[in-house]
């Protein structure tokens, strides 16, 4: 066994290394390996190779204690699957069942100042993880489930829907609690021979109902099931005052050029025409650019394109999330792509433009009425003239859109610039 056990470790570490090498884009290399039928045989041996590593993990551990009263709930996505799950952490709180116990969360390193910073009132300890080392370095994540085995919590929760395999199911095996409780699936980021496998993982399976819904409410029903009493609906929202202070000029606009995936992003010779437009016509307004550190190739593509950049602050790179809330939460407008930004503005209430190609539509966008008026998104015209029955169309953009976002023309994005600023200075 534990040579069967070393071919395998060694095997896969060797595919793994070569195939993360091939491509810097990690995110577009786990999308190929969960749809191309091709690719099948080396995802079943990637889950194979970290299902024996984490095994190993287990027994190493040895003996553990349960920790009575206590909960881990896994939560291991990115910012914005988490800014529409965090209210729900108060009603777990709250409830009859779990208020008296312990609550740790489980949470990818990416919110971990946003966790920390807004939520510690809540929950009583942290365990962060980086989830692409954890899917790519098999001693990191033997290491790491060590030591959550040996946490000994008693209960496991994972909420969320668009589950994966080897971080939400495996995580939860892992720490070997009593009662594990999981989320049937909608088959976007997991096979179903995977979901199949991962469900017998689970001691109870959270059925949230059929169809496409805005992912908060998704939530709220997994919450509400969860806990065997009723959850309330809730707006997003974040505490403006516990956001870190950045020295900023005012009034000032953010544009936000990156999206995470090639084909959400807006051009940026066209967000260079909206500066422009907005250099000349809104000239007491600085403008502000924000971003990830790989997305500085779209801040400059921008900057290259302004020959005056004398109102312009290039902060991309440079923000914490506590400090990129207060700069959105302050800011007389947002101009953006579809991605995780938008939901900080929905959060704070920030009057908001996005160019979106529709991708999961309902189920991430537009914001139910009574959640954001301020958000909005502009459409493919088929996705415009269909905005009164948005449910009917949404399995043609779910998981993908069939339209490119080039689509999106600038006209139409200067006209609501013109609709949302107070203060405009006469064109001609």
């Amino acid at each position: 066994m534990s040579s069967i056990t070393i071919l395998y470790r060694q095997e896969a570490s060797s595919l793994l290394n070569g195939l993360f090498l091939v491509s810097m884009d990690i995110k577009s290399l786990i999308r190929t390996l969960k749809t191309s039928p091709l690719l099948a045989p080396v995802l079943a041996l990637i889950d194979l190779t970290l299902f024996v590593v984490d095994t190993l993990a287990i027994l190493s551990a040895g003996r553990v204690q349960c920790r009575p009263k206590s909960l881990l709930i896994v939560r291991v996505d990115v910012l914005g699957d988490y800014l529409l799950f965090r209210n729900y952490l108060k009603s777990i709180r709250n409830s009859t069942r779990f208020q008296q116990y312990t609550i740790t969360l489980c949470a990818n390193f990416s919110i971990r100042t946003i966790a920390e910073t807004f939520d510690s009132d809540i929950v009583d300890t942290f365990i962060w993880t980086d989830i692409y080392k954890l899917s790519t370095q098999l001693g990191y994540r033997f290491t790491f489930m060590r030591q959550l085995r040996k946490q000994g919590f008693d209960v496991v929760f994972c909420p969320t829907f668009s589950r994966v395999l080897v971080l939400d199911d495996f995580l939860a095996r892992s720490t070997g609690a009593s009662e594990r409780v999981g989320c049937l699936t909608d088959f976007v980021n997991i096979n179903r021979w995977e979901a199949w496998f991962g469900n017998r993982l689970y001691t109870r399976m959270i059925d949230s109902g059929p169809g496409i819904v805005f992912e908060m409410e998704r939530n709220r029903r997994i919450s509400e099931q969860f806990l065997g009493e009723s959850v309330a609906t809730s707006s997003l929202l974040l505490d403006r005052s516990k956001a870190k202070p950045v020295a900023l000029p005012q009034p000032y606009i953010v544009l936000s050029l990156g999206a995470g995936q090639d084909f959400r992003i807006w051009p940026a010779s066209r967000y260079g025409q909206v500066a422009q437009f907005i250099q000349l016509h809104y000239p007491a307004y600085h403008i502000v650019l924000t971003g990830a550190p790989n997305e500085q190739p779209y801040s400059d593509a921008l900057l290259a394109l302004l020959p005056d950049r004398s109102n312009l602050l290039d902060l991309t790179g440079k923000l914490s999330i506590a400090e990129l809330i207060y700069v959105v939460s302050n800011a007389s407008l947002l101009i953006t792509n579809e991605t995780g930004i938008v939901h900080i503005a929905a959060s704070t209430q920030t009057p908001t433009i996005v160019a979106s190609q529709g991708k999961s539509l309902v189920r991430w966008h537009p914001y139910p009425q009574r959640s954001s008026e301020h958000i909005h998104h502009l459409y493919p015209d088929f996705v415009e003239q269909h905005r009164g029955n948005l449910e009917q169309i949404a399995p043609q953009f779910n998981p993908e859109s069939p339209f490119p976002i080039d689509v999106i023309t600038i006209e139409r994005v200067l006209d609501k610039v013109q609709t949302l600023l107070p203060v405009r200075q006469p064109i001609g």
